[in-house]
């Protein structure tokens, strides 16, 4: 047992050890449509804000996970029957989550061009849900949203310390967003950002 809990400790540093750590800011739009049961719906812009922190590992620093918080605005035109009332009116939802996702990088370690993929889940909480201008009650719309997130980017050097990112993606949910009514978003966005390591050691 001891030498198990000595391998593992040992594993642990060493992995530590050989790993980077790099932080990531970006901001960008979302076009946002909500699919909902009983009405049709029309696509509205809103903002996407993510600040993330970055493990790079295996060789030539060609994966890493990335655990970011995120704020979007979700914005999408409803037209037909919610709640009982026949409207054409916009529905917001403002969110704040968790995001960890797997990225890829393509190229070797060292190049100063990257492309990459990224994908993981997205957990987000509804902090202010609003039909036309009217706050909805808390009781009417689901705390938490669980959604994926799927992106394709790039990352160009412009120093030994950061990089200037831009990303496309989608993101969609796999819960409802109203209580009792099928409601999900679905959207896409484009981003851009900075990336800042804590020291240059590319492989």
């Amino acid at each position: 047992m001891k030498k198990l809990i000595f391998f593992i400790v040992l594993a642990t540093i060493s992995i530590t050890s050989y790993g980077q750590y790099r932080w990531e800011v970006s901001g960008g739009v979302t076009s946002s449509s909500l699919n909902i049961e009983n009405a049709d719906s029309n696509r509205g812009v809103g903002f996407y804000f993510n600040a993330g922190y970055g493990y790079v590992m295996g060789v030539r620093a060609k994966t890493s996970i990335v655990f970011s918080i995120e704020l979007l605005q979700r914005n999408s035109e409803i037209v037909g029957n919610v709640f009982g009332t026949n409207i054409t009116q916009d529905f917001k939802a403002l969110q704040v989550g968790f995001n960890p996702k797997f990225r890829y990088l393509f190229n070797r370690g060292k190049d100063r061009f990257r492309p990459f993929i990224n994908a993981g889940p997205a957990f987000r909480l509804n902090t202010n849900v609003k039909l036309g201008d009217v706050d909805l009650e808390s009781e009417q719309y689901e705390q938490l949203v669980i959604s994926g997130v799927y992106g394709v980017g790039f990352s160009q050097m412009i120093g030994e310390m950061f990089d200037i990112m831009v990303e496309v993606g989608a993101t969609n949910d796999f819960t409802d967003n109203i209580v009792d009514v099928d409601s999900k978003f679905f959207d896409i966005y484009a981003r851009v950002g900075v990336r800042f390591r804590i020291y240059d050691a590319r492989r």
